[in-house]
Formats: structure tokens, C-alpha cells, sequence
């Protein structure tokens, strides 16, 4: 036992790191492997040091974060094995304070000299207790270094994969120690979110035994509302990856107008499986009553789970970007050896744009005579298979005419416009929120033609209330919120409430002419409704 301490005190003496999250890591399976428990009696964080001259760098301050950490054995005799595991600290000044005698092994670091290393210069390793496999399973914790210095393991294990509200974002923020990772600032951003919108919905994901953020899924009031108005066709796809760790994708639903919506957000780190099932069951748990009523879900050529659409959602179909397979296999044909490149793009277009299984048949029996044996050999394999997914044939009746490729394309030029392409995952938060809240809709808004539209079936009188009300509408920034009962638009004097259906208003202008008002437009316009509808003429019988 004595040569193995002191093995264990040469091996560690000296040792450098090149960053906090090194120790850490290293120290999980040092602990692990000897089953001792340590905990940090006392440390100094660099972003709290004073320097006289030659600071260390910005990347060091959040690589090291500390400048000194001393850990000392969690000696679980007396007091200490009456507590539960979680709170090495206050475990400790219980122990003091009880007057408990702890254990004397001891290890310390230091930021080294040239301030781009931890080193560790002292190690006293001898226990005056014996060590328990048993008592060091039911303490130990995983990646507790790294929690140290941000938010507790415990707490992130918790609650990841949940919905949080604004209750509990507010508590984490409480328990942030440090900016480590990006966290606090995400949940700074959340915590904004909240204020602004207390109906947002949101879930985050922890990686395991870190305090590190793998994903964020969020939707907004608004984005809520787009879902229970145009649940019928979804599209989900890769937008941007917005810096060198993270990925945005989107769910998108389409209105009235033939615009895409946006309908969840979900933030996450490259390389995480399970993307679609994550973004469809959340977006589920969110809008529940949406389950039965998508007909259609299309879906990018990179998303492969396309088995978990049929599951979450029983009545839709599955589509694929049609203009992105004929990119992959135009690609793949001229790899493989394909003459003349200006035959095999025609060919490749006729053979998506068949309308019927015989069409299918005659273009692909075209495809064997030109096109290369070995290419035709990996379509059929690949791409046969699923071709009622992108063919014209298999298209779900409802939406033959979209062309959803240019959608898609059209949503992502939109974030690219609002995004900063090398922004943290807090800034990404932030620039979509603000993407949602913009007037956007405003540039596609053809006014004239809607107030055609009303003057060729009312009265002159009503018509042009009905015009000038619609001008209005686009006139000044409403703050627009649903309830469970109304909408509620606030025009910086006053608030005026108006039905779910959007056809009532509590406004004196509705009430007395009956007619549709600026509230109703603005709200309609911000919900992707239509303008020109019947239903808003309903209660006026003079008006037509």
C-alpha cells in the first residue's frame, strides 16, 4: 500500500495539463481506477486574478480557469456519512464545523510559470482511513470537476431532454458559477426568450456527466400558432451550420400565402443522431393535437429516419427534395463516368417529373441505354426503392403544385440574411428569435390587391374602410400574444382582444361597422392568415 502511494505521488508530481477539462478528465480515471474521492476545498479562478503585467490570454483564462485548485479526500467518517452525495462543499464546512477530523491526503495545482499550463505541485496521498469500493460507487460522480466550474452534473443530467420554463432557467442561471462552455450565456438568451415570450416552449440537451449543451429545441407562441393553422404539410431539412460545432435545423409548415413558417427550431452539435425524432416528438409534445392532422412530410436528402415519420405521425406521407436527389444523382452519374453531360440532366428531370408508374418505366428504360451500367446499378439500389418519395407520381395531391425545393432554398437565403454565420449558440438563439419577429411578411404583402379584392364584392363605404384599415395594418410594430381564449394586440396605447378564429375584434371600429380592422389584418398578416376572407364579412349584411 505504502510503495503504491508513493508511485502514485511520483507519477502525479509534476504533471501538466493543458487545460481544466484535461485534469478533469484524467482525474475521473485516476479516482476511478484507485477509488478514492476528492473534492475542491479551495480554488482561485483566473477571470478573478489581478495581474500586474502580462496577462494570460483570453483562450487560456477559459481553458484553465483557474490559477490555483486544491482537492482534498472526501473523508465520509462521522457527520459525513450521514449525508446524501451531491454537495462536496457544504459537506465539508458541516464536517468543520461538527469539529470532524478529515483525511490529510491532499492534491494541488498551479498554473505554471509560462501561464499556458495546470502543473500539479504537491500530492500527499496517504489516507488515514480505509478506502470502500462500496461508499466510492455511491459518491462518486463522473465529470464533478467540470461541473465545479459551471452547473452540478446532477442538475444537468436532470434535466436534460425536458422542457424547461422560464422557473427553472432562471434557477440554473443562479447555480452558474462561470461562463464555461457557452451555458450561462445560452441560458441568458433563453431566460430573454421567456420574458418576451412566456409561452415559448423549450428543451435542452446536456451531454452525459458534462456541463456541456449538446441541443436546444425551441418554438415560439407565434410558431405554435403556425402549427395549429397549417399543420397539413411539414418540411424538415439542415438549414446552416451557423459555426464550426453546430447545426440549425428547421421544421417549416406553409400559409396562406404560400409562405414557409418556421414551426421548431433545434439547435444542435454535428454529428448528433437522431435528429428528426428529437425535432418531431418535442414539436408533438408542443402542439400535441397536430399528430393526426400532417398529411405530407417532406423531408431533406441527408435525413435518413425516414421510418420515424410513419410512427410519430400515423396519416402522413413521406417526401423527399426532389431537386436534391436529381443533385446527388447528376453528380453521381458524372463520377461514374456519364457521356455528355447535357443528355443526363434532361434525362435525370423526366425521369422525376413522371406522372404515371408507365411514365417511370419508358424514362428509366431511356436511362439503361445512355447511362453508365454501374450508375444504374447504384440508383436502383439506392434510389428505386423510395422513388414514389420524390417521383411526381407518388405526390401527395395536396401539395403537387409546391415546389418545395425553392421553399426551402427561399427560408434558408432568410437565415442566412439574419444569422451571423460564426455565432455562438446564444447569439443563434437571439438572431432567430428576432427573424420570427420581424415584418418579413410585410415585403409580400401585395395591399392593393387585397383591397381590390374587398371592392369588387362590398359597398363603396365599406371598401374603403376596409382599405384604409388594411394600410393601417402594416403602419406601426403591434406586440401580438395568444391566449387560451384570443388573440391580444397591443398598439402602444391600448390592447384589444380578438377571437381564435381571427373574424372579432373588441376595437370601436369593429364593433360598430362590423367590417374587418387594423387588429385583425396585422394579427392575420403576422399569423400567415388570409386577408381577403369571407368569414370577416359575415356579420355585416350591408357591407356586400
Amino acid at each position: 500500500m505504502w510503495s503504491s502511494t508513493v508511485m502514485d505521488e511520483k507519477e502525479l508530481h509534476g504533471k501538466e495539463f493543458c487545460s481544466w477539462e484535461e485534469f478533469s478528465l484524467f482525474f475521473d480515471s485516476w479516482c476511478e481506477q484507485r477509488k478514492v474521492l476528492f473534492f475542491v476545498k479551495n480554488s482561485l479562478p483566473l477571470s478573478k486574478c489581478k495581474w500586474a503585467c502580462d496577462p494570460p490570454r483570453p483562450e487560456v483564462v477559459d481553458a484553465l480557469k483557474y490559477s490555483s485548485v486544491r482537492l482534498v479526500c472526501k473523508d465520509r467518517k462521522g457527520a459525513a456519512s450521514k449525508m446524501e452525495p451531491g454537495d462536496p462543499k457544504m459537506q465539508n464546512q458541516d464536517m468543520e464545523k461538527k469539529g470532524t477530523v478529515g483525511c490529510t491526503a491532499t492534491i494541488v495545482l498551479k498554473m505554471n510559470h509560462e501561464k499556458d499550463r495546470l502543473v500539479v505541485t504537491d500530492s500527499q496521498l496517504t489516507h488515514s482511513h480505509p478506502l470502500c469500493p462500496i461508499e466510492f460507487s455511491y459518491y462518486f460522480r463522473k465529470g464533478f470537476l467540470m461541473a465545479n466550474s459551471c452547473l452540478p452534473v446532477r442538475t444537468t443530467n436532470k434535466i436534460s431532454k425536458q422542457f424547461v420554463g422560464a422557473q427553472e432557467i432562471q434557477r440554473l442561471l443562479s447555480y452558474c458559477k462561470t461562463r464555461d462552455n457557452g451555458v450561462q450565456d445560452t441560458l441568458k438568451a433563453l431566460d430573454s426568450l421567456f420574458t418576451d415570450d412566456p409561452g415559448a416552449k423549450v428543451k435542452l440537451v446536456f451531454v452525459e456527466n458534462k456541463v456541456v449543451i449538446q441541443t436546444v429545441f425551441f418554438l415560439t407562441s407565434m410558431m405554435r400558432s403556425f402549427c395549429q393553422c397549417f399543420p397539413l404539410v411539414l418540411f424538415f431539412d439542415h438549414m446552416v451550420s451557423f459555426n464550426e460545432e453546430f447545426d440549425l435545423y428547421t421544421v417549416l409548415c406553409m400559409d396562406a400565402f404560400g409562405q414557409g413558417r418556421d414551426c421548431a427550431y433545434c439547435v444542435t452539435q454535428k454529428g448528433t443522431p437522431n435528429v428528426l425524432r428529437f425535432t418531431l416528438a418535442s414539436l408533438l409534445q408542443s402542439v400535441p393535437d397536430m399528430k393526426f392532422k400532417v398529411r405530407c412530410v417532406t423531408l431533406g436528402v441527408e435525413i435518413k429516419e425516414l421510418e420515424v415519420v410513419k410512427e410519430l405521425l400515423p396519416h402522413a406521407r413521406v417526401h423527399i427534395f426532389r431537386t436534391q436527389v436529381l443533385e446527388i444523382l447528376f453528380t453521381k452519374a458524372q463520377e461514374m463516368g456519364a457521356p455528355e453531360d447535357e443528355k443526363v440532366w434532361p434525362l435525370l428531370c423526366e425521369l422525376a417529373e413522371s406522372s404515371s408508374l408507365t411514365a417511370y418505366s419508358e424514362a428509366l428504360r431511356k436511362m439503361d441505354v445512355i447511362l453508365p451500367e454501374n450508375f444504374m446499378k447504384y440508383y436502383r439500389e439506392h434510389w428505386h426503392p423510395c422513388c414514389e418519395m420524390w417521383v411526381e407520381y407518388g405526390s401527395f395531391e395536396k401539395v403537387r403544385d409546391i415546389d418545395a425545393s425553392e421553399l426551402i432554398n427561399q427560408h434558408k437565403q432568410k437565415l442566412l440574411a439574419g444569422l451571423n454565420l460564426c455565432s455562438t449558440v446564444a447569439q443563434c438563439i437571439l438572431d432567430l428569435v428576432t427573424i420570427q419577429t420581424s415584418k418579413e411578411e410585410v415585403k409580400t404583402l401585395n395591399e392593393e390587391e387585397v383591397a381590390t379584392r374587398y371592392h369588387s364584392i362590398c359597398n363603396p363605404e365599406s371598401a374603403s374602410l376596409i382599405k384604409e384599415e388594411l394600410s393601417f395594418a402594416t403602419y406601426r410594430a403591434y406586440n401580438i400574444r395568444e391566449t387560451r381564449e384570443s388573440f391580444v394586440l397591443y398598439d402602444g396605447v391600448s390592447e384589444f382582444s380578438m377571437d381564435l378564429s381571427l373574424t372579432s375584434c373588441s376595437c370601436s371600429i369593429h364593433t360598430s361597422s362590423l367590417l374587418p380592422c387594423r387588429h385583425l389584418f396585422a394579427t392575420r398578416l403576422r399569423n400567415g392568415e388570409p386577408l381577403f376572407d369571407m368569414s370577416l364579412l359575415q356579420k355585416n349584411k350591408t357591407a356586400v
